[in-house]
């Protein structure tokens, strides 16, 4: 079964570590209990995890996947939070 991942990563004094994995299942992997959400809704949820759970996001960075995404923008907008994203041109 393929599977992919969104990542959150935190930078602390010039060092890279995971702060949330949450594995992308595509349509036709799911299980009878499992639900659809889209790399953006589970990155959107990440961002809405990490701050509840009380990390100071500084700034977010992204490719066009995200960048290019309007729910993804109005998530890092709701929290004001400084981004970096790609788009394509």
């Amino acid at each position: 079964m393929e599977t992919f991942a969104v990542n959150a990563y935190g930078v602390y004094s010039n060092i890279t570590f995971p702060l949330s994995v949450k594995i992308f299942k595509p349509k036709g992997t799911l299980k009878a209990e499992d639900k659809y959400k889209t790399k953006i809704e589970l990155a959107s949820e990440m961002i809405t995890e990490l701050i509840e759970s009380g990390f100071n996001i500084e700034l977010v960075l992204a490719d066009s996947l995200y960048g290019e995404s309007s729910q993804f923008i109005r998530k890092i907008a709701e929290y004001n939070l400084a981004y970096v994203v790609s788009i394509s041109l």
